[in-house]
């Protein structure tokens, strides 16, 4: 298999089970995390500190009871990884249903960018439900 198909199927592993510090190790210091939108876990910034304030953003507001990559694609040091979530929101339970695509640039061994691209409209009127 692939090795940077395998960091980033670590990377979820971690998120998985909650093991935010796991995931964390497998990113560049300085990686780039982009997610479109305008939940309050969307954004673009830098670091591990920024990663790991978009998890806690992402957890704190809504509960996903399915997540699931169902594709990884490698070309060079990017990994492309085909989804699908079913969220809800924590205040409302106000559900959404999505497909998503990750891209993902690995570079020896640590992943230095993710951008996100998703279903922002189904997020949206989840959350102004």
């Amino acid at each position: 298999m692939n090795e940077k198909i395998e960091t980033v199927q670590k990377l979820y592993a971690a998120f998985g089970t909650g093991n935010l510090q796991a995931a964390l190790e497998l990113m560049d210091a300085d990686v780039e995390w982009s997610v479109p939108g305008v939940a309050p876990w969307s954004g673009e910034g830098r670091g591990r500190a920024y990663v790991t304030g978009f998890f806690q953003k992402l957890g704190e507001a809504t509960n996903l009871k399915v997540f699931e990559p169902r594709r990884f694609l490698a070309d060079g040091d990017t990994v492309a990884v085909i989804g699908y979530e079913e969220g809800e929101v924590r205040r409302t339970g106000t559900p959404w249903k999505a497909h998503f695509t990750h891209l993902f640039t690995v570079v020896r061994g640590k992943i230095t960018q993710h951008r996100e691209y998703v279903d922002t409209q189904a997020i949206t009127v989840a959350l102004h439900a």
